[in-house]
Formats: structure tokens, C-alpha cells, sequence
């Protein structure tokens, strides 16, 4: 979670890397076979296979090859919509911050 607010505080401090970042974001979701097979691990499943997953923290959990597949049509669409919000804000606060210190430069000057 920490990651996510800091990609998403970044377009506002560095306008540039955010709008790069979200671009290679882009480029990520639509250059990913997104229709193959899901994976467990590193092993591709197959139907009626269940993958399990022990953690750390939460023990472990099961998942079906459809429950999978349900969840791997759903992340194109997030990475898609994180990646489209950082370009997003990073093309709309960059000419605000240019504006700013172009005027924070100006009064710099005026006063010294």
C-alpha cells in the first residue's frame, strides 16, 4: 500500500518521472499476453488445478484455475488505470510547477 501512495504523490513532486513511469506502465499492459494461461508461482495451471500460496502473515490460501483467471482479466485494467492516473497528473501538475518556480524565480531576482 505504501508504494501505491507513493506512485500516486509522485506526478505532484516530479512530473516527470511520474508521467514516464505511468507511460512504461502503459506500455507493460499492453504488451502482456493478459489471455494466456494464469500461473501459480511459476508453473502454468491448468483446469482443475488449485494453487496454493503460504505467507508470512496471512498462512494460506487456495485458489481455483477460475478464480485465477478472474483475477488476471481484472489486472489489466488496474495497472491501465494506475498507469493512465499518473500520466495524467504528472501532464497536468507539470506546467502548474513550471508556472511556480518560474515565478518564484522572478520575485527571487526582483528582491535581490
Amino acid at each position: 500500500m505504501g508504494l501505491l501512495i507513493h506512485l500516486l504523490i509522485l506526478p505532484f513532486r516530479r512530473p516527470i518521472v511520474g508521467i514516464v513511469i505511468g507511460l512504461v506502465i502503459l506500455g507493460g499492459v499492453f504488451a502482456y499476453d493478459w489471455d494466456s494461461a494464469p500461473t501459480c508461482g511459476s508453473s502454468t495451471m491448468e483446469q482443475g488445478d488449485i494453487c496454493r500460496r503460504i505467507t508470512d502473515t496471512t498462512g494460506s490460501s487456495d485458489r481455483t484455475y477460475d478464480q485465477t483467471k478472474t483475477n488476471q482479466k481484472a489486472a489489466p485494467y488496474i495497472w491501465g488505470s494506475l498507469g493512465g492516473a499518473l500520466v495524467l497528473i504528472g501532464g497536468v501538475t507539470w506546467p502548474i510547477r513550471r508556472r511556480r518556480e518560474a515565478a518564484r524565480k522572478a520575485a527571487a531576482t526582483a528582491a535581490g
